[in-house]
């Protein structure tokens, strides 16, 4: 028996077919052309996101917690006060350097030592990376800080919907602490604005600027160099209130130490080199205090001496104990100061 053949409307359409138009699109809701020239719908106000008011009610729950906090971060300003410019660019290498692993660029104090003093870097190494990491340590220690505009502070030259979100976050926790407002405002512009890894870490830096009471404090609030706890998202305000203080007087702490051995010293290096003739080993201790890690490079460039004397004054202060060679190798070395734990 011969089989009918099938009804074409019934047949599925074959690859070559074209793609059949559907003349009432209901589900794509109106006609696009129709709304090109609609005007633009207001900018939705978003410090709801940030609750203001929690914010608030924690920092007075933690009176004590940001007391310590505050404590710490005013002797740290103190500290700086009474320090030579060098030894507060070797903490801001430092906190920097920490930044940097945070924030996923995982930037080694000497190679951003290298790239900040001589703009050295390696084939393998990512120069937007030690760029990053080096804005960071220079805007923690110098120039005017968020309070003087945002745009300045960042090095741009016009104000983005970054910015604009910073400045309604200020004026929402208008009245609270400067470190409580630097919590604030690092959470809220990660959460109302969002942005790459590169933004988090131009969020913290902001933040440990504005937390020195809106600039009169010569400090930075370091909030890395021990953990990265106040730097963790998530809980309620309460809890990334507590995280931040506590993390921010542990970094501080941290630093302070470092101050303190550094100090020590460089008392006991310039007593063991009173006798040595010539101004390179004197030098050579002060870019060491700058420098969390020296090579010759670089110890050119800040003493002004030559190769050879470099060398050979570095050696002396290796015989003397003051300094050690971190590489174990012949060739680029890199010298530290032989600090007592």
């Amino acid at each position: 028996m011969k089989r009918p053949l099938l009804d074409p409307e019934e047949t599925q359409p074959s690859l070559y077919d074209p793609t059949p138009v559907d003349e009432d699109l209901w589900f794509a809701g109106p006609d696009l052309e129709e709304d090109v020239f609609a005007p633009p719908l207001p900018r939705a106000e978003r410090t709801d996101l940030l609750r203001v008011a929690e914010w608030r009610r924690a920092e007075a729950s933690l009176a004590a917690d940001l007391a310590r906090a505050a404590q710490r971060l005013g002797a740290f300003d103190e500290r700086l006060r009474r320090t030579p410019a060098g030894v507060r660019e070797r903490l801001a290498v430092l906190e920097a350097s920490e930044l940097s692993w945070w924030a996923g660029d995982r930037v080694t104090p000497d190679r951003l030592s290298l790239w900040m003093s001589l703009r050295l870097s390696g084939a393998q190494e990512d120069s937007l990376a030690l760029t990053r990491a080096g804005w960071a340590a220079r805007r923690l220690v110098s120039g005017p800080g968020p309070e003087a505009g945002l745009a300045s502070f960042l090095g741009r030259g016009e104000t983005t919907e970054r910015m604009m979100d910073w400045a309604e976050i200020e004026e929402a926790s208008a009245g609270m602490h400067p470190i409580s407002r630097a919590a604030m405002g690092f959470h809220g512009w990660s959460q109302i604005a969002g942005g790459p890894g590169s933004a988090r870490m131009e969020a913290a830096v902001v933040a440990a600027r504005a937390a020195g009471a809106n600039g009169k404090s010569a400090a930075f609030l370091p909030l890395a160099s021990g953990g990265s706890a106040a730097l963790r998202p998530g809980g309620s305000p309460e809890e990334r209130l507590r995280r931040w203080y506590a993390g921010a007087e542990r970094a501080t702490l941290s630093l302070l130490r470092d101050l303190d051995r550094l100090e020590d010293w460089r008392e006991r290096a310039l007593d063991d080199i009173a006798s040595l003739s010539g101004r390179t080993a004197p030098r050579l201790i002060q870019a060491l205090c700058r420098w969390p890690l020296l090579s010759v490079p670089v110890a050119e460039a800040e003493t002004g001496a030559s190769r050879a004397a470099v060398q050979r004054n570095l050696e002396r202060l290796a015989d003397l104990g003051l300094i050690r060679e971190v590489t174990g190798q012949a060739r680029f070395r890199l010298w530290t100061a032989a600090v007592q734990k």
